[in-house]
Protein backbone atom coordinates (compact mmCIF):
# COMPACT_ATOMS: atom_id res chain seq x y z
CA UNK A 1 0.00 0.00 0.00
CA UNK A 2 1.63 3.29 -1.27
CA UNK A 3 1.27 5.85 1.15
CA UNK A 4 2.45 10.01 1.60
CA UNK A 5 5.11 10.38 3.09
CA UNK A 6 6.45 13.50 4.55
CA UNK A 7 10.11 14.98 5.29
CA UNK A 8 11.61 18.26 6.32
CA UNK A 9 12.85 20.71 2.97
CA UNK A 10 11.93 23.21 0.83
CA UNK A 11 11.19 23.89 -2.76
CA UNK A 12 7.95 23.52 -4.93
CA UNK A 13 5.96 20.55 -6.81
CA UNK A 14 9.17 18.88 -8.66
CA UNK A 15 9.64 15.28 -10.43
CA UNK A 16 13.35 13.58 -10.04
CA UNK A 17 14.79 13.99 -13.41
CA UNK A 18 16.93 11.05 -12.36
CA UNK A 19 13.88 8.62 -11.71
CA UNK A 20 12.58 10.20 -14.56
CA UNK A 21 15.45 8.75 -16.85
CA UNK A 22 15.69 5.59 -14.82
CA UNK A 23 11.95 4.27 -15.10
CA UNK A 24 10.43 6.59 -17.53
CA UNK A 25 7.53 9.06 -17.49
CA UNK A 26 4.74 6.54 -16.37
CA UNK A 27 6.36 6.06 -13.04
CA UNK A 28 7.49 9.92 -12.13
CA UNK A 29 6.99 10.75 -8.56
CA UNK A 30 6.11 13.81 -8.13
CA UNK A 31 6.17 16.13 -4.61
CA UNK A 32 4.80 19.51 -3.00
CA UNK A 33 7.09 20.81 -0.92
CA UNK A 34 7.23 24.33 1.57
CA UNK A 35 9.55 25.62 3.73
CA UNK A 36 8.30 23.39 6.37
CA UNK A 37 7.75 20.09 4.91
CA UNK A 38 7.57 18.02 1.49
CA UNK A 39 4.88 15.34 0.51
CA UNK A 40 5.88 12.94 -1.95
CA UNK A 41 2.94 10.93 -3.93
CA UNK A 42 3.78 7.54 -4.69
CA UNK A 43 4.91 6.35 -8.75
CA UNK A 44 2.09 6.26 -10.86
CA UNK A 45 0.66 3.00 -11.48
CA UNK A 46 -2.97 1.45 -12.23
CA UNK A 47 -3.16 0.69 -9.21
CA UNK A 48 -2.50 4.44 -7.92
CA UNK A 49 -4.30 6.05 -10.77
CA UNK A 50 -7.42 4.15 -9.23
CA UNK A 51 -6.70 6.49 -6.25
CA UNK A 52 -5.93 9.44 -8.37
CA UNK A 53 -9.33 11.48 -6.52
CA UNK A 54 -7.98 11.05 -3.14
CA UNK A 55 -4.69 11.96 -4.22
CA UNK A 56 -5.16 14.92 -5.65
CA UNK A 57 -7.05 15.91 -2.18
CA UNK A 58 -4.65 15.44 -0.70
CA UNK A 59 -2.22 17.25 -2.23
CA UNK A 60 -4.87 20.07 -2.65
CA UNK A 61 -4.77 20.01 1.15
CA UNK A 62 -1.17 19.98 1.51
CA UNK A 63 -0.49 22.91 -0.76
CA UNK A 64 -3.15 24.88 1.27
CA UNK A 65 -0.99 23.64 4.71
CA UNK A 66 1.86 24.98 3.11
CA UNK A 67 0.80 28.25 1.93
CA UNK A 68 -1.02 28.78 5.11
CA UNK A 69 2.18 28.64 7.29
CA UNK A 70 4.72 30.14 4.61
CA UNK A 71 2.49 33.12 5.20
CA UNK A 72 2.48 33.16 8.90
CA UNK A 73 6.02 33.01 8.55
CA UNK A 74 5.98 36.67 7.30
CA UNK A 75 4.45 37.54 11.04
CA UNK A 76 6.82 36.20 13.29
CA UNK A 77 9.06 37.80 15.46
CA UNK A 78 8.87 41.18 17.86
CA UNK A 79 7.18 44.13 17.15
CA UNK A 80 7.36 47.18 18.76
CA UNK A 81 4.10 49.89 18.44
CA UNK A 82 6.12 53.22 16.98
CA UNK A 83 2.87 54.94 16.63
CA UNK A 84 -1.12 54.59 17.33
CA UNK A 85 -3.72 57.12 15.38
CA UNK A 86 -7.38 57.09 16.60
CA UNK A 87 -6.84 54.59 19.92
CA UNK A 88 -9.08 56.26 22.16
CA UNK A 89 -12.02 56.38 19.84
CA UNK A 90 -11.45 53.10 19.01
CA UNK A 91 -11.46 51.82 22.99
CA UNK A 92 -14.43 54.32 23.47
CA UNK A 93 -16.37 52.09 21.19
CA UNK A 94 -15.38 48.62 22.77
CA UNK A 95 -16.73 50.30 25.72
CA UNK A 96 -13.74 51.18 27.84
CA UNK A 97 -14.03 53.46 30.44
CA UNK A 98 -12.45 56.80 31.03
CA UNK A 99 -9.28 55.40 33.49
CA UNK A 100 -8.46 52.36 31.18
CA UNK A 101 -8.52 54.20 27.95
CA UNK A 102 -5.94 57.29 29.87
CA UNK A 103 -3.98 54.33 30.62
CA UNK A 104 -4.18 52.26 26.89
CA UNK A 105 -3.29 54.94 25.49
CA UNK A 106 -0.23 56.30 26.69
CA UNK A 107 1.55 53.07 26.60
CA UNK A 108 3.31 51.48 24.03
CA UNK A 109 3.21 47.71 23.61
CA UNK A 110 5.49 45.16 22.29
CA UNK A 111 4.11 42.24 19.94
CA UNK A 112 5.64 38.91 19.75
CA UNK A 113 3.93 36.17 17.00
CA UNK A 114 5.91 32.75 17.32
CA UNK A 115 4.43 29.16 15.69
CA UNK A 116 5.10 25.58 16.88
CA UNK A 117 3.50 23.49 13.94
CA UNK A 118 0.27 24.63 13.48
CA UNK A 119 0.07 26.66 16.65
CA UNK A 120 0.20 30.35 16.92
CA UNK A 121 1.14 32.24 19.89
CA UNK A 122 0.39 35.61 20.03
CA UNK A 123 1.46 37.73 23.01
CA UNK A 124 1.48 41.44 24.13
CA UNK A 125 3.58 42.75 26.41
CA UNK A 126 3.81 46.34 28.36
CA UNK A 127 4.40 48.15 31.63
CA UNK A 128 0.57 47.64 32.16
CA UNK A 129 -0.25 44.63 31.29
CA UNK A 130 0.59 41.33 29.69
CA UNK A 131 -1.68 38.77 27.25
CA UNK A 132 -1.25 35.87 25.58
CA UNK A 133 -3.59 33.85 23.26
CA UNK A 134 -2.86 30.77 20.90
CA UNK A 135 -4.59 29.67 17.98
CA UNK A 136 -4.91 27.78 14.81
CA UNK A 137 -5.96 29.14 11.93
CA UNK A 138 -9.18 29.03 10.47
CA UNK A 139 -10.85 27.45 14.29
CA UNK A 140 -12.81 28.87 15.95
CA UNK A 141 -11.40 29.95 19.72
CA UNK A 142 -12.59 31.23 23.29
CA UNK A 143 -10.36 35.10 23.99
CA UNK A 144 -10.24 37.07 26.91
CA UNK A 145 -8.93 40.07 25.90
CA UNK A 146 -6.72 42.23 27.65
CA UNK A 147 -9.20 44.72 28.79
CA UNK A 148 -11.77 41.95 29.76
CA UNK A 149 -14.08 40.76 26.84
CA UNK A 150 -14.92 37.13 26.48
CA UNK A 151 -15.17 36.80 22.77
CA UNK A 152 -15.36 34.13 19.96
CA UNK A 153 -12.33 34.75 18.02
CA UNK A 154 -11.69 33.76 14.50
CA UNK A 155 -7.99 34.45 12.81
CA UNK A 156 -7.58 33.35 9.10
CA UNK A 157 -5.33 34.64 6.36
CA UNK A 158 -6.56 37.10 3.61
CA UNK A 159 -4.40 38.25 0.86
CA UNK A 160 -1.20 38.26 3.17
CA UNK A 161 -3.17 39.65 5.87
CA UNK A 162 -3.91 38.39 9.40
CA UNK A 163 -7.74 38.94 10.23
CA UNK A 164 -8.46 39.05 13.79
CA UNK A 165 -12.29 38.82 14.35
CA UNK A 166 -13.75 39.07 17.61
CA UNK A 167 -17.60 38.69 18.83
CA UNK A 168 -19.26 39.29 22.04
CA UNK A 169 -22.73 40.42 23.28
CA UNK A 170 -24.16 41.08 19.44
CA UNK A 171 -20.69 42.84 19.22
CA UNK A 172 -18.20 42.78 16.48
CA UNK A 173 -14.57 44.09 15.87
CA UNK A 174 -11.82 43.33 13.68
CA UNK A 175 -7.92 43.47 14.09
CA UNK A 176 -6.15 43.22 10.49
CA UNK A 177 -2.00 43.19 10.51
CA UNK A 178 -0.11 43.45 7.48
CA UNK A 179 3.57 43.10 7.11
CA UNK A 180 5.68 45.61 4.73
CA UNK A 181 8.99 44.67 4.99
CA UNK A 182 10.22 45.35 8.60
CA UNK A 183 7.05 47.00 9.57
CA UNK A 184 3.38 45.88 10.85
CA UNK A 185 0.52 47.82 10.73
CA UNK A 186 -2.56 46.87 12.72
CA UNK A 187 -5.60 48.57 11.54
CA UNK A 188 -8.25 47.90 14.57
CA UNK A 189 -12.40 48.50 13.40
CA UNK A 190 -15.19 48.67 15.21
CA UNK A 191 -18.30 50.04 13.40
CA UNK A 192 -17.43 53.00 11.72
CA UNK A 193 -14.81 53.81 14.25
CA UNK A 194 -11.25 52.83 12.64
CA UNK A 195 -7.41 52.64 14.15
CA UNK A 196 -3.97 52.28 12.95
CA UNK A 197 -1.11 51.07 15.46
CA UNK A 198 2.35 51.12 13.35
CA UNK A 199 5.00 48.39 14.64
CA UNK A 200 8.45 47.78 13.52
CA UNK A 201 10.42 44.37 13.83
CA UNK A 202 12.90 44.41 17.38
CA UNK A 203 16.42 42.89 16.32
Amino acid sequence: MHSLMTSRTAGAISASKTQAEAVGPALISPSLSCSSHSVFLPPLTPYTRSLSVSLFLSLFHSLAHCRAEDMVDAFVGTWNMKESINFDEYMKALGIGFAMRQVGGRIKPTTIISVDGDTVKLETKSTFKNSEITFKIGEEFEENTADDRKSASLVTLDGGKLVHVQKWDGKETSLVREVTDNTLLLTLTMGDIVSTRHYVKGE
